[in-house]
């Protein structure tokens, strides 16, 4: 798949990813901050509520380098992941979303590109296949809160089919604010 100029992949989150998507979760503001045991537990077959989690992969060429805040828990700079054959990956995870189930209905927890990957259609692109996975796991209704004030997301949302379904009054901390509960209707 191609997005802008960059060469990308979608595909199922691992375990090696999780260096990379906890570093570009801390490096953008509006992320949730999760540690790197709610994102491995994410990955597990058995959780409750079952999850789904994928990552955009690009080709590999010409990275800008995160701004990461260094504060973050277990924080660890990873060089490229590896293969079991220990080949070097054709490329860096570059976004993700991950996708809580209780069919027939998911909620998109959350969805992040880096900084330097943006407006080049590939959180378009990861959302599409999110749909499709969703799909696949027999949901029919997609829901997610996003901050009232993030008027690009919102604008994204909206963009790629989900409604406004209402309000949560002071959902957000830090700063204190009201989030706009969104829906999409699947397959």
């Amino acid at each position: 798949m191609k997005a802008g100029a960059l060469e990308i992949r979608v595909r199922r989150m691992n375990v090696s990813d999780i260096d990379r998507v906890f570093m570009i979760a801390w490096s953008r503001t509006q992320a949730p901050k999760w540690t790197k045991a709610a994102y491995l537990s994410a990955l597990k077959k058995d959780a409750m509520p079952r999850r789904i989690a994928l990552v955009v992969e690009d080709s590999g060429e010409g990275h800008a380098p995160l701004v990461v805040d260094w504060k973050a828990p277990d924080f660890v700079e990873t060089e490229r992941s590896t293969t079991a054959e220990g080949e070097a990956k054709s490329g860096l995870v570059v976004g993700f979303a991950i996708a809580s189930l209780v069919p027939p209905q998911a909620e998109l927890e959350t969805i992040v590109i880096a900084a330097a990957e943006q407006r080049h259609g590939i959180g378009r692109q990861l959302m599409t296949a999110m749909a499709e996975e969703l799909s696949a796991a027999a949901v029919s209704e997609a829901l997610l809160e996003v901050r009232a004030s993030n008027e690009r997301a919102l604008g994204f949302y909206r963009s790629m089919g989900w409604h406004e379904a209402g309000m949560r009054p002071r959902y957000y901390a830090e700063p204190e604010e009201d989030a706009v509960l969104m829906s999409l209707a699947l397959g």
